[in-house]
């Protein structure tokens, strides 16, 4: 059964047709399923994560998804500064790139089709003073964003 709704699922095919200019890696962290569940290695939202994750990327060919298992790739979980799951990291062929950590349903949804959008234009839609502050900064910057319905 779909996650995304036939209609939204074929407007979201048009915006991937006019928009994606170049591919995308969509690096999926997760843990394999199996009968064994070691306690503290729980995730409730793996399953439904990877679910949507397949739906989104059938939807263009520039959208390239890789499923990993944090626990049996630890070393590239590691370099992508994944430390919780279910993770996805969104990487273009520009610098940069993001992650989401959580299922990216609800109100988060749209955030990361813009985001797919954006990473695979290579592009964002800052305000060009703030581009300017940007790279007037020294040093990197980590930033973070915390959404939550409320």
């Amino acid at each position: 059964m779909a996650i995304i709704p036939d209609e939204i699922r074929q407007e979201l095919k048009r915006r991937f047709e006019n928009e994606l200019i170049g591919k995308v890696r969509v690096r999926l962290f997760t843990q394999r399923g199996g009968l064994i569940i070691v306690p503290g290695r729980e995730c409730p939202t793996c399953k439904e994560t990877g679910e949507l994750m397949e739906e989104v990327a059938s939807l263009s060919d520039k959208l390239e998804l890789e499923v990993h298992d944090v626990y049996a790739e630890s070393e590239l979980a590691s370099e992508h500064g994944i430390e919780r799951i279910p993770a996805i990291v969104l990487g273009g062929e520009a610098r940069g790139g993001v992650r989401y950590f959580g299922i990216p349903a609800g109100s988060e949804f749209p955030a990361m089709v813009e985001d797919l959008i954006e990473v695979s234009k290579g592009t964002t839609s800052l305000s060009d003073e703030s581009k300017e502050s940007l790279a007037a900064l020294s040093k990197d910057v980590h930033v973070q964003v915390f959404v939550t319905p409320t």
